[in-house]
């Protein structure tokens, strides 16, 4: 009667928990699936890439799933295998990121260029809504598309400030700001704004010739701490493929998780502080 109680209890115990799983697993993919909706319909299309959620909830089961195997052929323990899954289905929110500081980093590159331009074209006795459409026909992506959503938002009514200021929210830099300024004051307050657009150009090329100055010689200090994070984890895959035996006691054993967990966090500061030496703003 006892063996039989306790094996009853038991499958009582792992009916709730399949019960429980079930319904997490099903809470998580309901979250899952409205965060990569909102990732998809929001912050993609801000960038200009256009993809159905669904499209890019089957692209991150696909990521993680690849990921999983390649955790379980290394010979790591299968939990291992958890984490790194969660990390490639909440992947799409670092990508969205690093496109957007990229795509930020394009706009300013070009836009020393396209102010000079505008100001010629200003010069030249064209309006400023002539001017911008010019300049937009002339930039090649991102800036061309900014310029185009600009105008778009212009015709359908939008006074000219209030689409620089969602400009200057699509891309809060100062340099846009600065941009958003020059045009208001002489709209307001008249002057030569070509001029203005001249001398704005000019400093922001400037201030990209120094940036690129900084870049270069903070180059070497950048690559010694790719070099000194990846150093690590480099040894360690290579002692676990040449003597497996001593190494597997860090996936198996509560010391070797431990020790696992340390060493991550000693690699985050690491680098988190490497990165704020070098990093230099103008």
């Amino acid at each position: 009667m006892t063996a039989l109680a306790v094996a009853l209890l038991a499958c009582l115990f792992a009916a709730l928990m399949l019960a429980y799983l079930l319904r997490t697993s099903s809470s998580l993919a309901r979250w899952l699936g409205a965060r990569h909706a909102h990732t998809a319909e929001q912050e993609l299309a801000d960038l200009f890439i256009f993809i159905s959620a669904k499209g890019l909830s089957g692209l991150c089961v696909a990521v993680a799933a690849v990921g999983v195997l390649l955790v379980l052929a290394a010979g790591a323990p299968p939990l291992l295998a958890v984490p790194v899954g969660l990390l490639a289905l909440l992947s799409p929110r670092w990508l969205v990121a690093g496109l957007r500081r990229r795509r930020t980093k394009r706009v300013l590159q070009q836009l020393p260029d396209a102010l000079t331009l505008l100001a010629g074209l200003l010069r030249s006795g064209h309006g400023l809504t002539q001017g911008l459409a010019l300049l937009a026909l002339r930039q090649s992506a991102p800036l061309q598309q900014e310029l185009q959503l600009l105008l778009r938002k212009h015709r359908l009514g939008l006074p000219l400030d209030t689409v620089l200021a969602q400009l200057h929210q699509r891309i809060p830099e100062p340099d846009v700001a600065l941009l958003a300024m020059a045009i208001r004051c002489s709209r307001e307050l008249g002057g030569n704004l070509a001029e203005s657009l001249q001398r704005l150009a000019d400093g922001l090329r400037g201030r990209l010739i120094l940036q690129s100055k900084i870049q270069a010689l903070t180059s070497q200090g950048r690559l010694q701490g790719v070099i000194v994070g990846l150093l690590p984890i480099g040894l360690m895959l290579v002692l676990a493929w040449l003597d497996p035996a001593p190494m597997k006691l860090l996936w198996v054993t509560p010391a070797g998780w431990a020790a696992l967990a340390l060493i991550a966090v000693l690699e985050s500061v690491g680098f988190y502080l490497i990165r704020r030496i070098v990093s230099i703003d103008v």
